[in-house]
């Protein structure tokens, strides 16, 4: 069972569709369909979400308007989408490392501090301020996988990401049946902030996860060498600062979750100028 499987699949994107959307002028009507919204129905995919603590304050990375729940509590997302073929425009895999942040307003919601997608068309949609391009891989499970699971028989599973020979993020783990750990919720999410860029909540319409598989495993960062900067909301920190990394769990899941393109989103704050 040493397999590792390659991408095959596309990948869930979490905020597909352009930011310009925000803008528009109808907003959201609460408890109903979105005005001038575009409801997209079912969208579903395969998620691996790996929970892990840190001794780096996680707050660092937020912006202006932000805060963490639990400045040492984050989690690795790796998402792969179900359907969309060649040329859909739809990211391969995508993986965050990800934390749950709120705001008196709207509450916990997940912020991803950075993203690696494994297609360049995944960064060229939204939340640009903090995606990468990374070749990555997540292994695929198939139901002979489940069936060894529910047997007693561990599944190996491996999550990587590599930029030019540089590896950026490795997970070696298994599924073993044991439930370490409770999937977040995923109600929303908060994007942008950057300097330049407005902070806003994004909300799905509805989520639902299942056919779940616990495990647990090892997870490192790494870097390269164009990665410099310190702790910010913004590009080319390096995941390494992210230090004393303790797994707590792992689940791969199904998930499913419906938005309204065009009116979900709503203002935090306006943009910060950018500093010269």
């Amino acid at each position: 069972m040493n397999r590792r499987d390659l991408i095959l699949g596309s990948a869930l994107s979490l905020a597909a569709g352009a930011v310009a959307h925000a803008q528009e002028d109808e907003a959201p009507r609460p408890g109903g369909e979105p005005a001038g919204g575009v409801l997209i129905p079912g969208d579903r995919g395969d998620e691996m979400v790996i929970m892990f603590t840190t001794s780096t304050n996680l707050n660092d990375f937020m912006p202006p308007g932000l805060t963490c729940v639990d400045p040492h509590r984050a989690f690795i997302k790796g998402q792969r989408k179900k359907g969309g073929g060649e040329g859909s425009g739809r990211p391969g895999l995508q993986i965050g490392l990800t934390t749950i942040a709120t705001t008196p307003k709207f509450g916990p919601r997940h912020r991803n501090i950075l993203m690696w997608q494994s297609s360049p068309a995944g960064i060229a949609s939204t939340l640009v301020g903090v995606k990468r391009w990374g070749d990555s891989e997540m292994t695929h499970i198939f139901e002979q996988d489940r069936k060894l699971v529910a047997q007693g028989s561990p599944v190996p599973f491996y999550l990587d990401v590599q930029q030019h020979g540089h590896s950026l993020m490795s997970f070696a783990g298994v599924l073993d049946g044991k439930k370490r750990i409770e999937s977040p919720p995923y109600n929303g999410m908060y994007i942008g902030g950057e300097p330049g860029a407005d902070l806003l909540s994004l909300t799905f319409d509805n989520t639902s996860t299942g056919r779940q598989l616990h495990g647990t495993g090892t997870l490192s960062f790494g870097s390269i060498p164009v990665e410099t900067a310190p702790a910010n909301p913004s590009k080319n920190w390096p995941a390494t600062l992210l230090k004393d990394i303790k797994v707590e769990g792992c689940v791969y899941e199904e998930l499913t979750f419906t938005r309204t393109y065009g009116s979900e989103f709503e203002t935090v704050r306006k943009a910060l100028p950018y500093r010269s």
